[in-house]
């Protein structure tokens, strides 16, 4: 039986010569079927010899070389019996690594060493099956092209580009390993060159920062940005969201700790500006003690979150708008803030101003029946913490915990930065005549009785800072770390830092999976832009049944910050896909606040690493 001449547009041949090759497979014709097809010019072929082995690639077979014969290697379809077999007959790309060949096909990755094959498919990690180019790189890095963009294994681990906050296209073309680790990746769209610059943290967050202050900060208010055109970031205009009031305050608190740890005068600058700022959410409204969501000045470039009825001209500041329905996210925010810059940043002028505005805002809530009044004359939407709601209404009961947890945290913090008695009353009778404290513990809700609310999570986070680090009663703060301990047990598989540091420092430097969490702020992108990810076509990804609380398609657990949106933590770790196309641009507060809570509680060192 002769084996059918081959026409080959690539040979690379280590251990013998090009024109007897041919001659040799004939003469080798034992090994090799009758029905090997003939190839046309252009198809895949290649010659890949070590000391160990050789191997002859074709489009449809692999060939192993034992002595003087070349014998197929089974697919797994061939041999269903054999594991490691060819995952596919469609072969697609080979480079040697070592005396080793790496083999990628239409259904995975091939590792083939002498008689000796590993295969690997999304069981074993591999994000995209269909790879189409491969390239060893230094170290033992291997570099994988898909049409669903690249992959890198790298000392066991794999990390997967895709999007355009990685490529041009998702499509890859080529691939040039790079001596640095990194790689240069063709695309159907343009190249992109993947490099790994060593860095340290403080190098990180002054990154943050500069994206911060050059797109995000209106004054003091700090929040995400909109692009009007997608991925270019000349293109921004500041955002008046539903959220200033929270989402300055996490911001704030990143300066005030990072102000604790540093010194440095720029922190307390900014801090002091946005706290300037949240003082004026509660003076424009004009009605004392009501902060408004948002704010407007004319003449500022900006976008106007869900311009409409909810937009009232301030009573005390001409040409200011200001935006009703404040919810209880707000408080949350407020109050943290409230009780971490008088804390660690303030002087004793501006810590008149905190308790003054405070004193305002906790009498409102209690003048009010424990709920927030605005413009209307009416309660707004979810700012409502009163029992007659919360202990008694079927339709608050997701609710009861967290907002439980809320109110027992402004008050005392209301108490501890006024001193008024009146506060102090209110926080007793919630826990004695109404079970507050009691309530705390099942405040984080899950199905079937409730949805999985990751924005709940935050601001539970905002409330449990300030009350554990006040409360100093036996028997509360029990009550209060047994909630705590059932949040973090839900929370723990994210990986996140603020939430992880969070428990580490209240609980008195309990284990909190800080070299998870220090792993999470170093994989945390550098490019802030809303792309677009599509995770949810992963092979190694394992689906949930249940959707996310919006409907989305999620996975069991969460990948790794560079590979999915970015977002602040009110979002969805598990979520796979999402993104806006690049129409706009995430600011650095999500990575700044736990990395200097993290440092001023010495949970970690500068480096991030775990102090000991």
């Amino acid at each position: 039986m002769q084996a059918k001449r081959h026409t080959f547009k690539h040979l690379i041949v280590h251990t013998f010569a090009v024109n007897c090759l041919i001659e040799k497979i004939k003469k080798m014709n034992a090994g090799v079927p009758a029905s090997l097809p003939t190839l046309v010019v252009g198809t895949f072929l290649q010659v890949k010899a070590t000391t160990h082995t050789s191997l002859i690639g074709t489009d449809t077979d692999l060939f192993h070389r034992v002595g003087d014969r070349f014998l197929l290697v089974p697919s797994r379809a061939e041999a269903p019996k054999v594991p490691d077999g060819l995952l596919d007959t469609d072969l697609r790309a080979q480079v040697l690594d070592g005396d080793g060949h790496w083999i990628g096909t239409a259904q995975g990755l091939n590792y083939c060493l002498g008689d000796v094959r590993l295969a690997l498919d999304g069981q074993d990690g591999l994000p995209i099956l269909d790879i189409t180019h491969l390239a060893a790189g230094s170290e033992g890095i291997l570099w994988i092209g898909t049409p669903n963009g690249a992959i890198r294994l790298h000392a066991g681990q794999w990390q997967y580009y895709a999007g355009r906050r990685w490529l041009p296209n998702d499509c890859v073309t080529g691939l040039h390993a790079a001596a640095d680790g990194g790689c240069r990746i063709d695309t159907s769209d343009g190249t992109a060159q993947i490099a790994f610059v060593p860095m340290t943290f403080p190098q990180k967050a002054a990154h943050y920062e500069q994206i911060t202050a050059a797109r995000h900060n209106r004054s003091g208010f700090v929040t995400d940005c909109r692009l009007t055109s997608p991925g270019d970031l000349e293109s921004f205009l500041y955002e008046a969201s539903d959220n200033d009031g929270l989402w300055t305050s996490l911001y704030l608190c990143a300066e005030s700790f990072r102000y604790a740890v540093t010194g440095e005068a720029e922190a307390r600058e900014l801090a002091a500006r946005s706290l300037h700022a949240l003082l004026d959410l509660v003076r424009v409204t004009g009605i004392p003690g009501f902060p408004a969501r948002a704010l407007i000045r004319n003449g500022e470039r900006v976008h106007q979150s869900d311009p409409g009825p909810n937009w009232f001209p301030s009573p005390v500041d001409a040409g200011v708008l200001y935006k009703n329905d404040t919810s209880s996210d707000e408080l949350a925010g407020h109050y943290l803030a409230w009780y971490v810059y008088s804390a660690l940043v303030a002087d004793e002028e501006e810590r008149a101003a905190i308790a003054a505005t405070c004193r305002a805002v906790t009498d409102h809530i209690l003048d009010h029946r424990y709920t927030l009044v605005g413009p209307t004359g009416e309660r707004t939407t979810w700012g409502v913490w009163s029992p007659e709601v919360l202990n008694e209404d079927p339709d608050w009961a997701a609710e009861r915990g967290l907002n439980s947890l809320e109110i027992l945290s402004h008050l005392k913090v209301a108490h501890h930065l006024c001193g008024d008695a009146r506060f102090a009353e209110a926080y007793r009778s919630l826990i004695v005549q109404h079970g507050y404290a009691l309530n705390t513990v099942r405040q984080k809700v899950l199905p079937p009785e409730g949805e999985n609310n990751h924005s709940d999570d935050e601001l539970a986070a905002c409330a449990y800072y300030p009350l554990l680090m006040l409360e100093t009663d036996p028997t509360l703060r029990g009550l209060y770390l047994l909630s705590l301990e059932r949040t973090q047990a839900v929370l723990q598989p994210e990986q996140s830092p603020f939430y992880n540091f969070i428990y580490g420092a209240m609980t008195g430097g309990r284990p909190c999976d800080a070299q998870a969490a220090v792993q999470w702020l170093r994989d945390a992108p550098w490019d802030l832009r809303h792309w677009t990810v599509h995770n949810s076509r992963r092979a190694d990804v394992v689906h949930d049944p249940q959707p996310g609380r919006f409907g989305e398609v999620q996975g069991l657990h969460p990948l790794s910050p560079r590979e999915r949106r970015v977002a602040k933590w009110n979002h969805n770790p598990y979520a796979l896909d999402g993104g806006s196309d690049g129409m706009g641009e995430e600011d650095g507060t999500f990575w700044l606040l736990p990395y200097w809570l993290g440092r001023f509680h010495g949970i970690i060192a500068e480096e991030g690493e775990k102090k000991a």
